[in-house]
C-alpha cells in the first residue's frame, strides 16, 4: 500500500498499486508524483520506482497529450540561472562529463568524411535531446549519466529528429523568403553587379530591408520553437504537437526568455575568451538554465482529488 501526494498537496491513501497505475493510465499522477510506501518514513518520486515505472522507460514521463501540461507565465531570468547553478554545484563532475561527452559525439559525427554530413543530419537532434533529457533529471537530482543521453536519444529518435529539422527548415522560410528580392533588386539596380551600389547607402539599404526583416522573423519563430525538442525528449509528446506547446509556452514568456538567451549567449562568449576552457563550465549551465526555463513553462497536470 502507497500513500500519495496530490497536486493540491493533499496527502491520499494508503491506495494500492493497481489503484496508483490507474492514475498513471488516467494521467492523474506521473513519475514526478511523491509516494511512500506504507511502513517508510522516506517519500520518493514515483519515476524512481520500478513498479511503476520499469525498464529503459522508467525515467520518462508519461505526458502524451497538450492537454496534460500547464503553461505558466512570469518566467524569471534569475531564476533559472540560480537553479542551473544548484543542480551544477550539486553534482559537478557528472554534469561536466556527460555534457562534454555529448558534445564530443556531435563534433566527431560531424567531422567523419563524405558520411558525416547525413549523420549529423540524423543524429544531431536525438543527441541534443538526449542532452535535454540529462540536464532536466540533473535539476530533479535524479540524473544517472550518460545513459540518459543514448536512452533517450533511441526511443524518442524519430520525434528529436522531426522535431529539430521541421522547425528549422520552416523557421528559415522567412529569412529565405526575404532573400529572393533582396537579391534580385540588388543586381536590377546595380546593374548587374552589387558593386553598382556603392555611394548609394540608402538604396543598398531598402534593397536589404527584405533579407533583414526576414532575418528576424527567423529568428523569432526559431526561439518560439525553441522548446520543441526538449519536449519531445521529456514526455511523449509528437513533434508537431511540441512545436504547437512550444509556441504558446515561449510566446506566453517570450521577452524573459529572449533576454535568457542572451545572457546565455554572453555567458558562453566569455567562456570562448577564456581560451574556451570555460565552455566546460558554460556550456553546462546554459543546459540547465534552458531545462530550468523549461521546468517553469511547462507544468505537468497534477492528479486531481478523488
Amino acid at each position: 500500500m502507497y500513500s500519495i501526494i496530490g497536486g493540491d498537496g493533499k496527502t491520499y491513501g494508503p491506495v494500492s498499486a493497481a489503484e496508483i497505475r490507474r492514475w498513471i493510465a488516467e494521467h492523474r499522477a506521473d513519475g514526478r508524483s511523491m509516494v511512500k510506501k506504507e511502513g517508510e518514513k522516506e517519500w520518493q518520486s514515483l519515476g524512481s520506482l520500478e513498479e511503476f515505472f520499469s525498464g529503459p522507460h522508467r525515467k520518462l514521463l508519461p505526458v502524451p497529450e497538450t492537454s496534460r501540461l500547464e503553461i505558466l507565465p512570469g518566467l524569471k531570468v534569475r531564476d533559472c540561472l540560480k537553479s542551473a547553478w544548484s543542480a551544477f554545484a550539486a553534482d559537478p563532475w557528472r554534469i561536466m562529463g556527460v555534457t562534454a561527452l555529448s558534445w564530443l559525439v556531435f563534433l566527431v559525427v560531424n567531422l567523419i568524411p563524405f558520411a558525416g554530413s547525413l549523420l549529423g543530419f540524423l543524429l544531431n537532434g536525438p543527441i541534443l535531446g538526449g542532452l535535454y533529457f540529462f540536464c532536466r533529471q540533473a535539476l530533479l537530482r535524479e540524473a544517472r549519466g550518460v545513459e540518459d543521453v543514448s536512452e533517450t536519444a533511441q526511443q524518442r529518435f524519430l520525434p528529436c529528429f522531426l522535431s529539430t529539422t521541421v522547425s528549422q527548415i520552416l523557421a528559415a522560410c522567412p529569412f529565405l523568403v526575404g532573400l529572393i528580392p533582396t537579391l534580385v533588386l540588388g543586381l536590377v539596380l546595380g546593374g548587374g553587379e552589387w558593386s553598382g551600389l556603392e555611394g548609394r547607402p540608402f538604396l543598398t539599404l531598402a534593397i536589404l530591408t527584405p533579407a533583414v526583416v526576414g532575418f528576424l522573423a527567423t529568428l523569432y519563430l526559431s526561439l518560439l520553437w525553441a522548446m520543441a525538442l526538449p519536449l519531445v525528449a521529456c514526455t511523449s509528446l509528437d513533434f508537431w504537437e511540441a512545436m504547437k506547446t512550444s509556441w504558446r509556452g515561449t510566446r506566453a514568456n517570450f521577452f524573459e526568455y529572449l533576454l535568457l538567451i542572451l545572457v546565455l549567449f554572453a555567458l558562453n562568449l566569455l567562456g570562448v575568451f577564456l581560451f574556451c576552457i570555460g565552455l566546460f563550465l558554460t556550456a553546462p549551465l546554459t543546459m540547465l538554465a534552458t531545462m530550468a526555463a523549461y521546468e517553469h513553462i511547462f507544468r505537468t497536470a497534477t492528479p486531481r482529488s478523488r
